[in-house]
């Protein structure tokens, strides 16, 4: 039997991203195409000529069209695929369907991103929610949109641990480079509470030089790094007592997901699945409480048991083989146009 052939259609190649990439191209041939926006309408606009040329003297050759995140660079290869009857899976990461806009956040707070975003959802195969949280706003968005809750995959070997008894430590990971990110991620929330336990480290990684100003006064015990290679990620997360993830906006937490797997025991928002993933493995408030988290944080620090509850809380929520299966079936059977 002859492969099924991806155009594989991304902004960013992140590790997640990555990771859906390599589950492709276990069983098809797929070709990456990376759609580059600059600032401004301009830019924007050259980028979608170069992808609207590229459909069109390439995207025959190809079964199925697999974009990463509803956006400019989603709805051209969705239309394509819908009039020459093709198939067409979106991933929807979180931005896609997120609005905050007392922080300007969210594909929908732009008039004319919204304009692409919601056409996306409106002309795709399937749109593939990472997590429930977001199957739920696209649902408000576009109540006919066909879609699927599939969870990211998360790496259960890479990220695995032996120590138990750790340092004082609590860390977050977010790619931060600007205010608006900072307040969305919480980071603001976990400088506060690094003020409330004096007597623990704080650790964020993946800040900017641009972005440290907005931490002053910096707390003596909080930390700023910047962003680290994926592969290094697991050395923190194994001296890390406590991960925290503080967000005002998420979907599947997959920086949490991955401490979670080194036994770091789970601090967070019931924002996304944040609650989800943690379930009884840590501790999820409903309403920002730093005094209750550093409660939490003094008194079970060191619990052993939740290091383990938090690993196997994980395992059994997003199992490695599903989303490769769930792959599989999409792009082998037909998605109705």
């Amino acid at each position: 039997m002859q492969k099924q052939s991806i155009l594989f259609v991304y902004v960013n190649y992140s590790s997640f991203v990555k990771a859906d990439f390599k589950i492709l191209s276990g069983f098809a041939k797929v070709k990456r195409y990376q759609f580059k926006p600059g600032k401004g309408i301009f830019n924007t606009g050259v980028e979608l000529f170069k992808e609207l040329i590229y459909l069109m003297f390439k995207g025959f050759k190809y079964n199925t069209i697999f974009i990463w995140f509803g956006d400019y660079h989603s709805l051209l290869p969705v239309l394509f695929a819908r009039l020459f009857g093709k198939k067409s899976c979106v991933v929807i990461g979180g931005y896609d369907v997120s609005t905050l806009p007392e922080y300007h956040y969210g594909a929908l707070c732009h008039p004319l991103r919204s304009f692409f975003t919601r056409n996306t959802f409106k002309y795709a195969g399937i749109c593939l929610p990472v997590a429930e949280a977001l199957h739920k706003k696209l649902k408000l968005i576009d109540p006919d949109a066909r879609a699927e809750t599939i969870p990211t995959r998360v790496d259960s070997t890479n990220f695995n641990f032996s120590e138990y008894n750790r340092s004082k430590t609590v860390m977050t990971i977010s790619g931060t480079d600007n205010f608006q990110r900072l307040m969305v991620k919480g980071l603001d929330r976990f400088r506060d509470l690094a003020t409330y336990l004096p007597e623990f480290e704080f650790i964020i990684i993946g800040t900017t030089e641009s972005v440290k100003t907005c931490f002053e006064p910096l707390p003596a015990n909080l930390i700023l790094l910047p962003p680290q290679d994926f592969d290094q990620l697991g050395q923190y997360y194994q001296r890390a007592s406590i991960y925290a993830q503080l967000s005002r906006s998420e979907g599947l937490p997959n920086a949490l997901c991955e401490a979670m797997l080194c036994g770091c025991i789970p601090v967070g928002t019931n924002v996304g699945d944040i609650g989800i993933t943690i379930g009884s493995a840590g501790l999820t408030v409903e309403n920002w409480n730093p005094e209750l988290m550093a409660e939490f944080i003094r008194a079970n620090h060191n619990n052993i048991q939740l290091r383990d509850m938090a690993r196997e809380q994980v395992i059994t929520l997003y199992d490695n083989g599903r989303r490769a299966e769930r792959f599989r079936q999409l792009i082998d059977n037909p998605v109705k146009a």
